[in-house]
């Protein structure tokens, strides 16, 4: 098997810096792995799909889907993102038909950003899809290790919040 076959570790990470050694500290492999594999599973669902190819296009669409609709302002403020690139990120996701402006009802000069019905749509089956890639790629995985990584999402689950939490 060549250094950049799949299920190398030089083949998940050869877009990004090498994956510390199974040797390596387990968080700092546990800092690599976790972007990697977000990057990856992105990746392999995003194939088949009407996806947008720049994940801060995604960001919006979830932040909309999630949050309802909002002047690109206070989208770019929501996200940590400049004005400017949210009205460019906005331009291509109009165009794809994913998000819709309309003027503001009570400020005519303001313009608000809403999910189209397709945007939703696609964002509701790429999270379906994402999941099944996941659940197949466990499903390959040895009983030992299937029960290792479903065992760790609470935890998982309660450092997602400290990280959250420590970023406010």
């Amino acid at each position: 098997m060549s250094a950049l076959e799949p299920n190398t570790d030089a083949y998940l990470a050869r877009e990004e810096e090498p994956l510390p050694a199974p040797s390596a500290d387990p968080i700092e492999q546990l800092a690599h792995i976790v972007p990697a594999m977000w990057r990856t599973l992105v990746r392999v669902t995003r194939a088949a799909q009407e996806m947008p190819a720049v994940e801060s296009q995604v960001s919006i669409l979830r932040k909309l889907v999630a949050s309802g609709p909002m002047a690109p302002a206070h989208l770019a403020d929501e996200l940590h993102l400049s004005r400017p690139t949210v009205s460019n990120l906005l331009k291509a996701l109009v165009a794809d038909g994913l998000v819709e402006r309309t003027r503001s009802a009570t400020d005519a000069r303001s313009v608000i950003v809403s999910p189209t019905e397709r945007g939703r749509r696609v964002l509701e089956t790429f999270r379906h899809d994402r999941a099944e890639v996941l659940r197949d790629a466990l499903t390959e995985l040895a009983p030992a290790e299937r029960d290792a990584v479903t065992g760790a999402v609470p935890a998982l689950r309660q450092l997602l919040r400290r990280l959250e939490a420590a970023s406010r």
